[in-house]
């Protein structure tokens, strides 16, 4: 019979580089602002981007296992299969929707509360964390990639990358949230 795998170590890395990330990417909207030398706001720049670059490698490592935990803890079929915790970030468009529903999956095979041994995925208490994360996120995704076009006028785009710097720290608290509780609940299934 296979066996959860632990989840704990790569939770853990993935809260703190998010945090980190977070911390680099409210840095960089501050040097756009004006509050860092020039110097230094370049090197705050390129740094946010290595950075993401790692945590999101470590995050979807954490949402790879978690996925195939899920199936472990719950048969009942997922929407997508487990490639799609990797994939699901990466091929356009399915971007957009493929990566919240995989983690609401997960959520809901892990959640104690759920219905048992009907075959099937129910919504469970708590899932509308993950609407919330996945709002959030996106409006950061999509807020910085218009403010990164925004070259003619670079107050608006200071505001628009300062609304999606918002939206990137409410994202990062909920999916810590997210990530931390379906961790407890695989670590320690009822």
């Amino acid at each position: 019979m296979p066996r959860v795998r632990p989840l704990a170590v790569w939770q853990s890395a993935s809260a703190i580089l998010i945090i980190v990330t977070t911390a680099v990417g409210v840095a960089d909207v501050a040097g756009e602002w004006g509050a860092l030398p020039v110097s230094v706001w370049l090197t705050v720049d390129w740094t946010y981007l290595g950075i993401h670059v790692v945590t999101g490698i470590v995050f979807v490592r954490w949402l790879w296992l978690a996925r195939a935990n899920a199936e472990v803890l719950e048969p009942a079929p997922h929407r997508h299969s487990p490639a799609w915790a990797v994939f699901g970030w990466i091929v356009p468009i399915v971007s957009f929707w493929f990566p919240q529903m995989v983690v609401r999956d997960v959520w809901n095979a892990s959640n104690p509360q759920r219905p048992r041994g009907t075959g099937r995925l129910f919504p469970t208490p708590g899932g509308e964390l993950i609407s919330w994360w996945w709002a959030a996120y996106l409006t950061d995704q999509v807020l910085s990639t218009i403010g990164g076009r925004l070259t003619d006028n670079p107050m608006t785009a200071r505001d628009v990358d300062t609304v999606a710097a918002v939206a990137e720290v409410a994202a990062a608290a909920l999916v810590i949230m997210i990530s931390a509780r379906v961790t407890a609940w695989q670590e320690n299934p009822s």
